[in-house]
């Protein structure tokens, strides 16, 4: 199919610049820009998509937010700015009443809608050509569900060339949003997942860089996130002190002679972890292994019954492992309401049929455990003046370093983390540090016998 295309005395090179050329050219169903402020993700993104309207004449986009009086001031202004960047005023017809622009030869739309009014967008229609792609600008305002019902409506068959795409643009500002879980956390074939940050706007001024290099001393937490494009919390990080580079480390053997815990909060429809620990000669702690009822999406849970997440937990540990005792929320001895046995009766019930340490009743105390999770993360100082974290964990478990350090505060008791939050692996691992865990005596040295490896006196027995 012949395309037309964009204006041959125009340098793309020179108008968009360097870091994207991925993102230019990805042709993948999704395409999702992470970035901090300054790194001309937007700007990029709409020069992008003029590009691609007039070279694919039958292609029609549609540009979303979840409120839709903010696109006039964000998506429709990038996108006029495109085309005069672009040289191409007289190809585009843009008008305000409707929030609409039309290329005149070919008719080609850019249609804008807003999730509020979201019967406008489910019955979206054009009158000539396809639409092949949408751009959902400040990603992270929109729920879940409205994406997964908008991005049903671009779909269908193309013509030869041509193909369907949704563009995510957003900055970083909460890690527990559900993008990140979506497109991030697990790399998939149909998506392109980038993050970018000012380091490549080649058409920052000095000053605009040396405002954001400032924020590296006075703010480091905002710098992480508005210049570097690291996730960030909506409500401020509670575990300030986690570092992935200082808690997150390679397996190894466990020495058996160490102590091990294992330590569980319970859940159903909320998922359950069960985090096991070994503990060193120096009371330095090992989370070594993780079980948890993920349900497929963040904070919610498997539905399985305390039998059978003892049958799972069997499944993993074997009695060689030498468990030294286990801990679980106190909640779980509540027989309100329960005609048949309680969790921790069912729990404790299956685990004795396999032989394995039954569970314990946890400390109580949330602002306690919080506090106590904080010590183990500092450490203890060592002879430079530095501290060395007393709690460690292996990078296998996986939900536990992708959900302690994404905890946000209560916004009713700032001295502790959020409950509404996906709080389970961090509840587990405070029953383990209130539990006081104890550390192992070291063996002592064996020392030769004087005189015993000097000399062997030889005998008719000797050979």
């Amino acid at each position: 199919m012949m395309m037309c295309q964009p204006r041959t005395d125009v340098s793309l090179s020179a108008v968009i610049g360097k870091g994207y050329n991925k993102f230019w050219h990805c042709k993948k169903p999704y395409r999702v820009l992470m970035g901090g402020r300054g790194s001309k993700k937007s700007t990029t993104t709409a020069i992008n998509l003029i590009v691609r309207m007039m070279e694919y004449p039958l292609a029609n986009l549609l540009c979303i937010r979840q409120v839709e009086r903010d696109l006039q001031q964000s998506c429709y202004a990038q996108l006029q700015w495109a085309i005069h960047r672009l040289g191409v005023d007289a190809e585009w017809k843009c008008t305000v009443s409707p929030l609409r622009m039309e290329r005149i030869s070919t008719g080609q739309k850019i249609l804008f809608r807003g999730l509020d009014k979201w019967s406008s967008v489910t019955s979206m229609t054009v009158s000539n050509g396809y639409l092949c792609w949408c751009w959902v600008e400040e990603a992270f305002e929109v729920d879940e569900v409205s994406f997964q019902s908008l991005d049903e409506s671009i779909r269908g068959i193309m013509p030869e060339g041509y193909f369907t795409q949704v563009t995510l643009t957003f900055n970083p500002w909460d890690a527990n949003c559900w993008i990140k879980s979506t497109f991030f956390d697990t790399p998939r074939d149909d998506t392109l997942s980038m993050v970018t940050t000012y380091k490549c706007n080649e058409w920052l001024s000095d000053a605009d860089r040396d405002k954001y290099e400032r924020l590296k001393d006075t703010d480091p937490d905002r710098y992480k996130v508005v210049a570097l494009g690291e996730w960030g919390l909506a409500e401020g990080q509670f575990f300030k002190q986690w570092s992935n580079a200082k808690h997150v480390i390679e397996p190894f053997p466990i020495p058996k002679d160490l102590v091990k815990i294992r330590s569980m909060d319970w859940g159903s429809a909320r998922p359950y972890a069960v985090l096991w620990f070994a503990v060193d000669y120096d009371g330095n702690a090992y989370c070594y292994r993780e079980l948890y009822g993920y349900g497929g999406k963040p904070n919610e849970g498997t539905g399985e019954t305390a039998k059978e997440v003892a049958e799972r937990i069997a499944e993993v540990e074997t009695r060689e492992e030498n468990v030294y005792g286990a801990i679980l929320d106190s909640a779980c001895w509540a027989a309100t309401g329960v005609t048949g046995p309680t969790i921790v009766e069912e729990l404790n019930d299956t685990l004795y049929e396999h032989h394995l340490p039954a569970f314990d009743k946890s400390s109580k105390g949330r602002v306690e455990g919080a506090n106590a999770i904080k010590q183990r993360l500092i450490g203890n100082e060592v002879e430079d003046g530095s501290t060395k974290p007393a709690l460690y964990f292996f990078n296998t478990c996986y939900h536990a370093i992708r959900t302690i350090p994404m905890l946000a505060h209560d916004k009713t008791k700032p001295e502790t983390y959020d409950t509404k939050g996906e709080d389970h692996c961090a509840d587990a691992l405070a029953y383990f540090c209130l539990s006081r865990p104890w550390a192992p005596t070291k063996p002592k040295e064996q020392k030769p016998r004087d005189g015993y490896e000097k000399e062997v006196k030889r005998s008719a027995w000797t050979y």
